[in-house]
C-alpha cells in the first residue's frame, strides 16, 4: 500500500481534527507518506496542515463525497498544490501541477476509489490547474470544455428524436485533437460534464426546495439563512483562514 506512516508502517488510520468544531476544515494530526508506484518517488504530507479534504460543494456530495477513500489522496494533492503555488512562476507551477495531478489520480486508484469517480476528480482538478496557470491558453481550454459539454448535451437530447444528431459528437472530438497531450482531458471534460449535467440539474431541482425551506425557517426563527449553505460557503469568521 503506497500510503504509509512517517515511520514506514502501512497507513491504517487517518488522524484528523475538525477545526472549528462546527466548521468544514480539518487539521491533519499525524503526517504520512505516499509512495508513487509509477515514479517511485516519496511524497511526505506534514502534520498540522489544514484542508477541506476533497473540495466538493455540498450539493454534489450525492455524487462524490468530500471525504472517504479519497481523503488521503486529497490531503496529498492539497500539499502538492501548495508546493506548486510557492514556486512563484506560472509556467513552472503548471508543469509541476500536471505531474502532481497525475499522482493524485494514481493515489485515488490505489485507495480503490471507483475508476469513473477517480478520473472525474482528476479531470476537475486538472481543469482548475489549466485555468489557474495556463494563461490565455488555459482560458481558451476552459471555454472549449464548456462549449464541448453543451454540444454533448444537445446532441444527446436531440438524438431521442433523430439519432442523426449523434454525429454532432464528432465536433468536440475533433476540436480536442489540437490540444495534443491535453486532448484526453478535454474529451473527458466534454463527455463527462455533458452526461452528468442533466443529472446534476435533476438533483438541484430536488435539493433547492429543501434548502429554501431551511432558509425560511432560519429567517423566521431569527437565525442566519446563509448558514444553510455551509460548508459550501465559508462563515464570516472563517474567511481569513
Amino acid at each position: 500500500m503506497p500510503f504509509r506512516t512517517d515511520d514506514g508502517r502501512e497507513l491504517d488510520e487517518l488522524l484528523l481534527a475538525q477545526r472549528p468544531a462546527d466548521g468544514h476544515r480539518f487539521e491533519l494530526r499525524a503526517g504520512f507518506v505516499y509512495e508513487d508506484p509509477v515514479s517511485g518517488r516519496r511524497y511526505p504530507v506534514r502534520a498540522g496542515r489544514s484542508s477541506d479534504l476533497a473540495s466538493v460543494p455540498t450539493w454534489l456530495w450525492s455524487f462524490i463525497a468530500s471525504y472517504g477513500r479519497q481523503s488521503a489522496p486529497a490531503l496529498l494533492h492539497d500539499d502538492r498544490s501548495d508546493v506548486a503555488d510557492a514556486l512563484g512562476d506560472r509556467r513552472a507551477a503548471l508543469v509541476q501541477r500536471r505531474q502532481d495531478d497525475r499522482v493524485f489520480r494514481t493515489a485515488l486508484r490505489e485507495q480503490r476509489v471507483p475508476l469513473l469517480r477517480a478520473w472525474l476528480m482528476w479531470a476537475w482538478v486538472s481543469a482548475d490547474r489549466e485555468r489557474t496557470f495556463g494563461g490565455a491558453a488555459g482560458a481558451v481550454f476552459m471555454v472549449q470544455a464548456v462549449l464541448g459539454a453543451i454540444v454533448v448535451v444537445v446532441a444527446s437530447v436531440a438524438a431521442f428524436w433523430n439519432p442523426a444528431w449523434l454525429a454532432l459528437l464528432l465536433a468536440p472530438a475533433l476540436a480536442a485533437v489540437p490540444w495534443w497531450r491535453l486532448a484526453p482531458l478535454m474529451l473527458l471534460l466534454n463527455s463527462a460534464t455533458g452526461v452528468l449535467a442533466p443529472l446534476i440539474v435533476l438533483h438541484l431541482v430536488a435539493l433547492a426546495p429543501f434548502r429554501l425551506i431551511e432558509a425560511i425557517v432560519e429567517l423566521v426563527t431569527g437565525g442566519d439563512p446563509r448558514g444553510v449553505l455551509r460548508p459550501t460557503l465559508r462563515p464570516p469568521s472563517d474567511r481569513n483562514d
